[in-house]
Parts: structure tokens; C-alpha cells; sequence
């Protein structure tokens, strides 16, 4: 009888709970004032804010990824760890009760779904009118690949852009929330992890309304938008501005280069598109 009992017990208590390798349940952008998550099907990239610096975690099981980079003493250190693991819980906001994710000992609320799909045909830019639906659309997706020590994973939504770059020149971990028009990209980095062996920079960063960037909807300013350069708002947005376009490419105004969005791309996964503000999930 007590075995059988123990048995319940430990089922209620693993119920809602996920070890990596099983992310589609969990699957959306998830947000706190000291931690932030996207999870995909394949991918659960992880930032948290802990009172002796910030750190990120990286889990791509197909490719056997468990990585975490903590900034610690001026410097970051990168590390295999154990999975995460992910645990549904509910908490109750004005009355109403409200799915919430806990990784470790951050809890974080779901501010935009992710959908995949099968790769399909993406719209074209005909015209200038298309380009802000196309910059959110083509960009959709996730990327990631390993090859020894070396590893990146990309993952964009109609709302966010994160990366996780590991190589023996440069450390690039970053969430940032985007909004597109037909003059181009505002975006809005609210969490940087960065060690550029070529320019110097060292850069370990978390905004402190990390909820509120991640959540809201951005406004953009069509006269911040210059195409001879990327503009820098004194809020922390970047204006990347429109160029030229075909209905294949768009090219933008990045910050020392120009970026091309291309129309034909491939994807580890593929989302579906939403448009940026019914994508956008109210608590």
C-alpha cells in the first residue's frame, strides 16, 4: 500500500514537469524581470539574471547542446551542465488563473505563442508595401548546428530575435524584441552576453524592465529610420532602415554592415506567421 502511494505521489509530483528533449508543450516566449526563455520543439534557449551575474543556457538535445555561459569575474565561462528542466505551474493574476513556466528558481509568464509549420512558399515584396510584412515573415524560423567546440542557434518570431553564438573568437547570447514597417526594423536588444575577442567589447547585460520589453508592443518612429546608417534611440532601440528591396531580398541599413533578408531561406523549424500585434499575448 505504501508503494502504491509513493508511486501516485511521485507521478502528481513529475506531472508538468520536463526534462530537454521534450519542449513542444512548452513552446512560446516566456518572460520576468530577471528571466527570459524561447522554446521551440528542438530548443530551449534560457537568460537569468542571479545575484552573482547573468547567464544563459543553450539545450538542443539533437545535437547534444546543454550549455551554459555565466559571466563571472569580468569573464565568461562556458561549460556543459545537466538539462534543464521545465515545470508547469499556475498563478492567479487579478482573479484569474494564469499558466506560468519555472525553470530553476525563475518563474516566467508566456508572452507570445509559437506556432510551427511545414517549410511553405513565404510572401513576395512586390512592392514597398510588402516589406514590413515580409522583414517579420522571412526572418520566422529556427537554426542551430554544432560542429565540435563550436555551436549557434538562432531563433526568430513574428515579436523576438534571440542567438546563442559559442566560438573561440567571439561569445554572442542575446534576446531582443523587433517590430518591423515597410521602412525597416526597430530592435530592441534587452538582454546582451557578448565577448568580442576582435573589437574588444565585453558586455553582460539585462534590462531591468526585462518583462515590460519583452511583453509590450514597440513604437516605432519612421523618423528615427535612416537608410545611410543604423540609428541608435536613446531608449536602447536600433533603427535598421530600409535600403533597397526585390522580391527576394530585402537589404537594411545594419550598425557596420548591411544585413539581407532573404525570402528563400532554410530552417531547422519553421513558424507560422502571425502579425506583430495579434501575436502579442496579454496577461
Amino acid at each position: 500500500m505504501k508503494r502504491l502511494f509513493f508511486v501516485f505521489l511521485l507521478t502528481f509530483v513529475l506531472h508538468g514537469m520536463s526534462f530537454a528533449g521534450d519542449f513542444s508543450k512548452y513552446r512560446g516566449v516566456w518572460a520576468s524581470n530577471d528571466a527570459e526563455a524561447v522554446i521551440t520543439d528542438s530548443v530551449c534557449m534560457f537568460f537569468e539574471k542571479t545575484p552573482k551575474g547573468l547567464r544563459a543556457f543553450l539545450n538542443v538535445p539533437t545535437q547534444n547542446i546543454y550549455s551554459r555561459t555565466t559571466y563571472k569575474d569580468s569573464a565568461f565561462v562556458v561549460e556543459t551542465v545537466a538539462p534543464l528542466k521545465l515545470t508547469d505551474e499556475v498563478k492567479t493574476i487579478n482573479g484569474t488563473a494564469v499558466r506560468t513556466l519555472r525553470i530553476g528558481d525563475k518563474v516566467m509568464s508566456k508572452v507570445e505563442e509559437i506556432e510551427t509549420c511545414k517549410p511553405y512558399e513565404k510572401s513576395r515584396a512586390n512592392s514597398k508595401s510588402d516589406v514590413g510584412k515580409c522583414l517579420q515573415e522571412w526572418r520566422l524560423g529556427a537554426k542551430f548546428g554544432k560542429d565540435g567546440d563550436v555551436f549557434m542557434c538562432e531563433v526568430n518570431t513574428n515579436r523576438h530575435m534571440f542567438i546563442y553564438l559559442i566560438n573561440p573568437n567571439m561569445i554572442y547570447i542575446r534576446a531582443a524584441a523587433t517590430a518591423n514597417n515597410d521602412n525597416g526594423t526597430l530592435f530592441f536588444q534587452n538582454i546582451r552576453m557578448m565577448r568580442n575577442n576582435n573589437t574588444g567589447e565585453l558586455t553582460s547585460y539585462m534590462a531591468p524592465d526585462n518583462y515590460t520589453v519583452a511583453a509590450d508592443n514597440l513604437k516605432i518612429d519612421n523618423s528615427k529610420f535612416n537608410p545611410n546608417a543604423c540609428v541608435f534611440n536613446p531608449d536602447g532601440g536600433i533603427y535598421w532602415s530600409l535600403i533597397s528591396f526585390t522580391a527576394d531580398q530585402i537589404k537594411i541599413n545594419g550598425c557596420g554592415e548591411t544585413y539581407h533578408v532573404n525570402r528563400i531561406d532554410k530552417f531547422e523549424e519553421y513558424f507560422k506567421y502571425v502579425p506583430y500585434e495579434t501575436a502579442r499575448l496579454q496577461q
